[in-house]
């Protein structure tokens, strides 16, 4: 995918089309606003004022805690340039995209991640001269203090809510599959949905203790505490045993691992597994070569987690040789429409 220019008339469709624009100036110039001034109007609290009500310009900024109400209308301009808010006889409204996706308790939400993008990751991009020079990524999961992490585990969760949905439907978990390891799981998003989907299955969430003491509250409100439970750990160098699962999945996570331990951690989960079991790598895949106007997300993605974790995205190739290593017989691939460029590839015992 490609986040780019769009023409709003035939002028400057064919600047576009000439390349009469300085896109390295949109990026840069235009897109670090885009991004400061809509993160800021979540976390001020500009969507959950308005609501699915319609306010005046006076009465978002005074419920928003006192705002300079002409500061207010250019972010509002800003907001409805982008197609998240709408204006008419004075009064403001969110547009259903903004409904859908900003709104805190909507069930597509990304409030969380976006609360998270602006009150850490912000501070990330300063890092990035030194990174440049050193490769050294931030290590995150070792300096996070408690509020962090708790942002973290909710943004968690709100990036994983969309795609979580369709993964369930697509992931291969046999109906009479009863137990399952969700590793790094955190807010249980996937276990939650595969125990919905095998009705006899009881999910195990391992992950590192000070994500497990923020997440329990979110898988708390599921309501499936008799099936699904923590196991504070790291799967680096815990024992998961022999021929103890049915289905084991690892979401969002090998991005954090070297080649080495990822294709340890393949190793433990063929042996962990029961014959005929599966275990499913979910993630954003790296394309094999550097394309000219290849896929944004996926370069973006990779660049991100170098940045802020250990090694970045993993190709698909990669990824299966991890798989074929232990001796898994066969592996299958699913894309997803939420969001181009994940996968999720399955290794069968």
């Amino acid at each position: 995918m490609q986040i780019g220019a769009i023409a709003q008339n035939p002028l400057e469709w064919i600047a576009i089309q000439a390349k009469l624009l300085p896109m390295p100036l949109l990026y840069s110039h235009f897109g670090f606003m885009m991004s400061k001034f809509l993160l800021e109007a979540v976390d001020v609290g500009i969507f959950e004022t308005i609501g699915n009500d319609q306010k005046t310009l006076a009465e978002i900024a005074q419920t928003c805690g006192g705002l300079n109400e002409k500061a207010l209308k250019g972010t509002l301009g800003v907001l409805a340039s982008m197609g998240q808010i709408d204006q008419r006889n004075g009064q403001f409204s969110l547009t259903s995209e903004a409904k859908k996706y900003l709104l805190k308790d909507s069930p597509d939400s990304v409030f969380w991640m976006m609360l998270f993008d602006n009150r850490v990751c912000m501070d990330w991009m300063n890092y990035f001269p030194e990174f440049l020079r050193t490769g050294k990524g931030l290590q995150y999961h070792d300096t996070f203090n408690s509020e962090e992490w708790y942002l973290y585990q909710n943004a968690m969760e709100s990036a994983s809510n969309g795609v979580a949905k369709e993964a369930i439907k697509k992931l291969p978990i046999a109906a009479q599959a009863t137990k399952m390891l969700d590793i790094g799981g955190s807010h249980g998003l996937y276990s939650v949905g595969m125990c919905k989907k095998a009705p006899k299955l009881q999910s195990t969430i391992l992950d590192l203790p000070a994500a497990v003491e923020k997440a329990r509250p979110i898988l708390a409100k599921y309501g499936m505490g008799e099936r699904i439970s923590y196991r504070p750990g790291n799967i680096l160098t815990d024992d998961i045993g022999v021929a103890q699962y049915d289905y084991i999945l690892m979401a969002n996570v090998a991005h954090h691992f070297t080649a080495e331990e990822n294709q340890l951690i393949a190793q433990k989960a063929h042996a962990a597994l029961k014959p005929g079991g599966t275990f499913t790598i979910l993630e954003f895949v790296r394309q094999e070569t550097i394309k000219k106007n290849g896929d944004m997300l996926g370069a973006l993605g990779d660049l991100f987690f170098l940045l802020s974790s250990t090694t970045g995205l993993w190709s698909q190739t990669e990824i299966e040789n991890w798989l074929a290593e232990p001796g898994f017989a066969s592996t299958k691939t699913v894309d997803f429409f939420k969001l181009p460029g994940f996968k999720g590839i399955s290794g069968k015992k």
